[in-house]
């Protein structure tokens, strides 16, 4: 893989080569350039005049682009609506090339157990393993892999980690990016640093390692607090039930994800679900949101209004803001930045209400503080995942609703993002002006706000 005199107006490489027998990992913060760096090392830009990009004529691409376009592929075909139960997609074992002949690499990717579960009961970072699964059983000879460890529990970047070691032991010529130094692998031979549009520094991992710049600056939710108290919803109850599950239980077909859960939330109980990927964790917010059939199987109250009851869903959503995996993938409508984020306000995937003044003027104001007002008019598909990531954390946000209900929002984000979202919660924690409800298996993101802590286990089956 060679890159060399590659200029455009954000991004600027003299020369790269990542030469048979490396492993490459290149870092940098959101927007230092690093997603337009990732394209070229996919083929998804050309080179100008006198600029010459070198690919192997075998080279998997793996990117975040990638897994929503096959997501899309199986919305396709979900037959849901004529069954009666949920139509769990293609079943995993049906993207592999001759399973019965690669155990050693599907059991190194920890996937052995979820073969016969269709590709829609798979977890995000179990969908990505799959991806990749698919490309090696059929035979590769290089992998270029957008982000890998987002989304995957301290588990699952281990046996990420030792297969793609067995990978780059097979002669597999890898490239990674990644936005944080503690995601650097030690199977990585070469890294690489972008920093402000520049590949800053490069070359053999302990050369780089004992150099290496600090990524990006600190980043800033940039919030007017009593801005947004004024503008917060009236005065809720002190201690209003939110959410009640009671003895909670789902699953798909024969598989059990969880059972005898009990969960209550009252104003003010931030709650953060954790545990490891594939336990349930977004299972349980689906049903809380009313996006899982199982929210009528269950005891279950939202606002103190019991499920199944004759009750609107949109009512109940009125007082919910949401950011999920689920509702990211399925954020596939046509709308600008500025209309996904007013989108908010109305509790729909796409703008079909039109906005007043002043709804586009709060829009506005969040755009500003996620540093993206100038993309108001920008295509949200166009934006950077990390950048789609922070418009639909305003997106969220932008209605201060009585419950916040974040599940994994930091994912694809830097450590100055998310540290910045986190100290943004924090401060709406301290005002009273949502509820949240977090998930993350992420140990830096257990923040002194949280009151409750719902730990989940995965059901091996």
């Amino acid at each position: 893989m060679k890159i060399k005199n590659y200029e455009s107006k954000t991004v600027s490489i003299p020369h790269f080569n990542a030469g048979p027998g490396q492993a490459w990992c290149i870092i940098g913060a959101n927007r230092s350039g690093i997603e337009e760096f990732f394209q070229l090392l996919a083929g998804e830009r050309s080179p100008g005049p006198g600029q010459r990009i070198q690919r192997p004529r075998d080279c998997s691409v793996f990117s975040f682009a990638g897994q929503q376009a096959l997501f899309e592929a199986e919305l396709k075909k979900d037959d849901t609506d004529f069954m009666d139960k949920i139509d769990p997609g293609t079943l995993a074992r049906e993207f592999l090339n001759s399973p019965e002949n690669n155990q050693d690499l599907i059991q190194a990717f920890a996937m052995d157990k979820v073969l016969d579960h269709g590709f829609r009961q798979l977890s995000t970072g179990q969908s990505r393993k799959l991806l990749l699964l698919a490309r090696l059983t059929r035979g590769t000879d290089c992998l270029v892999i957008q982000s890998p460890y987002d989304g995957l529990d301290m588990a699952g970047c281990l046996e990420l980690d030792k297969a793609l070691s067995l990978c780059r032991d097979r002669g597999i010529r890898i490239i990674i990016t990644v936005h944080n130094p503690e995601d650097i692998p030690s199977w990585a031979t070469h890294i690489g640093v972008m920093d402000r549009g520049h590949l800053a520094l490069s070359g053999a991992r302990d050369k780089v390692l004992k150099n290496m710049p600090g990524l990006g600056a600190p980043a800033d939710f940039k919030a007017n607090l009593d801005e947004m108290v004024t503008a917060r919803p009236d005065q809720r109850p002190d201690k209003q039930e939110l959410v009640r599950l009671e003895n909670g239980s789902a699953g798909y077909q024969a598989r059990i994800v969880f059972s005898g859960l009990d969960l209550k939330i009252h104003t003010g109980d931030h709650t953060l679900i954790s545990g490891p990927n594939g336990c349930g964790k977004s299972t349980l917010v689906h049903i809380i949101t009313g996006d899982h059939p199982a929210c009528y199987r269950n005891r279950l109250w939202i606002f103190g209004v019991r499920r199944g009851t004759g009750e609107s869903i949109w009512d109940l959503k009125k007082n919910m803001g949401i950011l999920s995996a689920d509702l990211h993938r399925n954020y596939i409508v046509p709308g600008s930045v500025l209309d996904c984020v007013l989108s908010g306000l109305f509790d729909s995937i796409g703008l079909y209400t039109v906005p007043c003044q002043e709804d586009r003027k709060k829009a506005m104001a969040w755009l500003e503080r996620i540093s993206l007002s100038h993309e108001a008019g920008t295509p949200l598909r166009r934006l950077s995942y990390a950048d789609q990531r922070l418009v639909l954390i305003a997106r969220a946000l932008i209605k201060l609703p009585a419950l916040l209900i974040l599940d994994e929002p930091t994912q694809g984000l830097d450590q100055a993002n998310r540290d910045a979202i986190l100290d943004f919660l924090g401060q709406v924690a301290k005002e009273n002006m949502s509820t949240i409800l977090y998930v993350s298996h992420r140990e830096d993101e257990f923040r002194d706000f949280f009151v409750s802590r719902l730990r989940m286990d995965r059901i091996d089956q």
